[in-house]
């Protein structure tokens, strides 16, 4: 990439929205999005979308290709690397002081859980809507103060009510449940244990892996897609709440009280406990 077309490229992001869409399709990675799910992510109309993604195409930060009646749109990643390659190269010439590895800070997360005084897990499916949610209030209920406990979606939705329902049946509290972004939160924390709930979501767990000393594996049906009348439905929530209760309790047991010297798997593979 020349001079030139690395102004470009910086300049390109440089903008609000269009740094906006970026984020999103960087987090998607090489399967990219359509414009319809950009717009849902980005809260963009269509014809400044459009002309946003003109931008980063011609800046050579995003590529275009059609897929059947669709076009997707992906980053470009060797475009990515020249522009950071130009900050470490032409910028900083080597000088770590001035330009440190991108992974630097990601690697001191997870290091510094170590020195945390509660074990932290993160439960993370499609939607962060019903699965999720109810693990994170069960873990809460039963150990919160052994563990800090979060959950996050992928593409996230309002928490079901439904999943609120099955908790109270068991006494157990659903305040402050709320859906969250799991891009908001890769890269700022990292966790003792990421535990991946649906199928959704599998292809996500090397990244997932990235801020997690352990990874499980541990899918469930999505509730929420259940049919049916009312009764039928509740009756799917309470089936997954009722095998969630029995992972986290198996959790808890492999658990012993107290923190134990951790370390991070290099063979890089998730539990399926």
């Amino acid at each position: 990439m020349d001079f030139e077309q690395t102004v470009r490229g910086f300049g390109a992001l440089g903008h609000g929205k269009r740094l906006a869409v970026f984020v999103q399709l960087a987090r998607e990675g090489a399967r990219g999005l359509s414009a319809g799910e950009l717009a849902a992510r980005t809260g963009l109309v269509p014809s400044s979308l459009s002309f946003h993604l003109g931008d980063l195409v011609t800046a050579r930060l995003v590529r275009a290709e059609r897929a059947g009646r669709e076009i997707r749109y992906a980053v470009a990643v060797e475009s990515l690397h020249e522009l950071l390659w130009f900050l470490g190269e032409e910028c900083c010439q080597g000088r770590t002081d001035l330009c440190t590895s991108p992974v630097a800070r990601i690697e001191a997360q997870l290091r510094a859980i170590d020195d945390s005084e509660r074990e932290s897990v993160l439960f993370v499916c499609a939607h962060n809507a019903a699965r999720s949610q109810i693990a994170e209030a069960l873990l809460r209920e039963r150990c919160g103060d052994r563990y800090d406990v979060a959950s996050a979606g992928l593409r996230p939705q309002r928490v079901h009510p439904m999943a609120k329902t099955v908790l109270r049946e068991i006494g157990v509290d659903d305040a402050g449940l709320a859906a969250k972004d799991l891009g908001a939160m890769l890269g700022k924390r990292a966790f003792s244990h990421a535990v991946v709930l649906c199928h959704e979501s599998k292809p996500e767990c090397d990244r997932i892996a990235a801020f997690a000393q352990r990874t499980h594996y541990w899918p469930l049906p999505d509730p929420s897609a259940a049919g049916g009348d009312r009764e039928q439905r509740l009756s799917v929530f309470r089936s997954v709440r009722d095998q969630l209760v029995a992972r986290i309790d198996a959790f808890l047991v492999s658990k012993p009280r107290g923190r134990s010297p951790r370390r991070r798997p290099s063979n890089g593979k998730e539990s399926k406990q």
